[in-house]
């Protein structure tokens, strides 16, 4: 029996890499089925600089030509939508493989995830031994008929029962092997994903931690500092540590001394998440020691109905000394905020960006729009607490009853204008490619283009050409004659590849005109005629009329065209022009 994990990425804004998609679950799967459990089946994950470089199109050709018996997807909330139309188009091929589906997207309350026509089987919760017990039922029952069995945390098409609830596993030594036994190289992505503590004692209400797992359990020292040496000899530059909140533990600071011995000779650093107020100078100093360059702190709201409703109090002073120490030891502090929770009035809001700007207790601030997410706390009691949100991944709320839609806004473009940033800046315009060309150059870099003469009428290119993030470049001397052929290849690309990013560029030479008011906007409509995508969705709300959404229209021409384009953006203001002397026009 084949087995096929993938985990798709983050999509990325444009053409820039890929970065973080480390396919750490589909690692635990495998090893704890095939080495734990015995499991006779061949596990292979998707090749992870494929899964983060390729288009809709050619993921399905290289998942179908491995021809698997069972295809696993990791799911979250950015790439929950994306795996469910892989998997349908993987079956029109494959019409008896078997598509399973885990990671926190996958709970009773997203129910639209599990009615989706594609998907056999769904793991609630923690997922090794569910998923080794479903590999077991597979790889017996193989070419015959059977009822499917009761397993816990599992779901299946033919019983349609939410299952009884999994028992966790009692420690992390089962699967904290991934990297000694090779099934992951931390070389090929620099970094060392390390889960030395699974589970939660606090029960923030937006996070899905504390509703998955119902206790802490942990990797041994000794297994923690092997997997550190295998740091160490790779020559990797950062270990990140996945507990969510790293100062949870009892232990914690003979762990930062763990963590120091591991790496004596700081060939790497440490990234963490934990809470500021339970560090003190000691820690602090011992954190530096260790190589911690940068910690991420939730601060979240600063005002205590908001506090009490997400059941998450901050002790401000408490909070204050902890970062004080963290900075006064070198240790850079990135800072979150969410905008958005019930209980906050944009008055409270402008208190917490207020209090961090003038105290200067950050080195960066994330200011994040709330996500009702799955198997939070916050989505059980949506009603309740009057939230209106997204219906698709991310969730993002649209109004609460103390914040309009135009405040939350309103407060976004403040938050920007106050810390003097721009959340989610869009990457530059690449270089372009000559002739008519499927340009694939380096995928990790810079995604892929098509170059197309319109003037030359080209046939249509092959949509397993294109990468996750794409650049369409046109050029004509007339654009007016191409209306019909520009949308031809925009709904030829978007019919395979629905789910990338997509920037639509018009190359005019001097000389040439500009393309006509009436084609933009039936190009525009070709983009969004299909169910959109998480980065549609996501750039929704954002408060520029630029970012609307995973696709772009930009005019690429002279300097002598600014006059033109200027009149032509205050009509159309979703059209960017850009020319090869100055910055985007914003």
């Amino acid at each position: 029996m084949k087995v096929l994990l993938l985990q798709l990425p983050i999509p990325p804004f444009g053409p820039e890499p890929v970065r973080g998609n480390v396919p750490l679950a589909g690692a635990y799967l495998k090893l704890y089925a095939q080495r734990v459990e015995r499991i006779a089946a061949e596990i292979e994950l998707f090749p992870p600089a494929l899964a983060d470089a390729l288009g809709d199109a050619a993921l399905v050709r290289e998942i179908t030509d491995r021809r698997p018996d069972v295809l696993g997807f990791a799911c979250y909330l950015w790439n929950v939508e994306r795996s469910l139309f892989l998997a349908e188009q993987v079956k029109r091929l494959l019409p008896n493989i078997r598509v399973v589906l885990g990671g926190p997207e996958i709970t009773p309350n997203n129910a639209w995830v599990l009615r989706h026509p594609a998907v056999d089987y769904a793991v609630i919760g923690e997922g090794e031994q569910t998923f080794a017990e479903l590999l077991r039922y597979l790889g017996e029952t193989i070419g015959k008929r059977a009822d499917d069995p009761v397993i816990a945390g599992l779901w299946s098409r033919r019983r349609q029962e939410i299952p009884p609830p999994r028992r966790q596993l009692d420690h992390l030594n089962d699967v904290g092997r991934v990297y000694l036994e090779g099934i992951l190289r931390p070389e090929t992505f620099d970094s060392l994903f390390l889960e030395s503590t699974r589970g939660c004692i606090f029960k923030c209400g937006f996070c899905f931690y504390p509703k998955s797992f119902d206790r802490l359990t942990y990797m041994d020292a000794e297994l923690v500092a092997a997997n550190l040496a295998i740091a160490r000899e790779s020559g990797i530059s950062e270990v990140f540590l996945l507990d969510p909140t790293l100062n949870q533990r009892r232990d914690f600071t003979e762990f930062l001394r763990l963590l120091a011995a591991g790496n004596s000779s700081r060939t790497f650093t440490y990234s963490a998440e934990l809470r500021a107020e339970g560090i003190r100078a000691e820690h602090a100093r011992l954190m530096a020691e260790a190589g911690f360059v940068e910690v991420e702190l939730g601060l979240q709201s600063v005002d205590r109905t908001a506090q009490a409703l997400m059941h998450r109090t901050v002790n401000l002073p408490a909070f204050e000394r902890g970062v004080r120490a963290m900075m006064d030891a070198g240790i850079r502090t990135r800072v979150d905020l969410i905008i958005g929770l019930p209980g906050d009035t944009a008055d409270s809001v402008r208190r917490g960006l207020d209090y961090l700007a003038h105290s200067h207790l950050y080195s960066e601030i994330q200011v994040f729009r709330l996500a009702v997410l799955p198997g939070t706390d916050f989505r059980r009691r949506y009603r309740e607490l009057g939230l209106e949100f997204q219906p698709h991944p991310p969730y993002h709320v649209l109004r609460t009853p103390t914040l309009s839609s135009e405040e939350i806004a309103d407060l976004m473009r403040e938050a920007e204008s106050l810390f003097g940033t721009e959340f989610d800046p869009l990457p530059n315009l690449p270089a372009p490619v000559s002739g008519n060309s499927a340009a694939i150059g380096d995928l990790s870099k810079e995604g892929t283009q098509w170059a197309i003469d319109l003037d030359s009428d080209p046939p249509l290119l092959p949509p397993d050409t294109v990468g996750v993030a794409h650049v369409l470049r046109f050029s004509s001397r007339d654009f007016s004659r191409h209306g019909a052929a520009m949308r031809r290849w925009v709904a030829h690309l978007l019919d395979h590849n629905p789910h990338g990013t997509l920037w639509i560029v018009f190359d005019v030479a001097e000389g040439g005109n500009l393309p006509r008011e009436g084609d933009l906007e039936s190009l525009l409509e070709a983009c969004y005629r299909r169910p959109l995508s998480y980065l549609d969705w996501y750039f929704s709300l954002q408060p520029k009329p630029r970012k609307m959404g995973a696709k772009r229209l930009i005019i690429h021409a002279p300097p002598s065209y600014g006059k033109r384009a200027e009149r032509l953006r205050r009509r159309l203001p979703w059209v960017e022009f850009v020319s090869p002397d100055l910055s985007p026009a914003r």
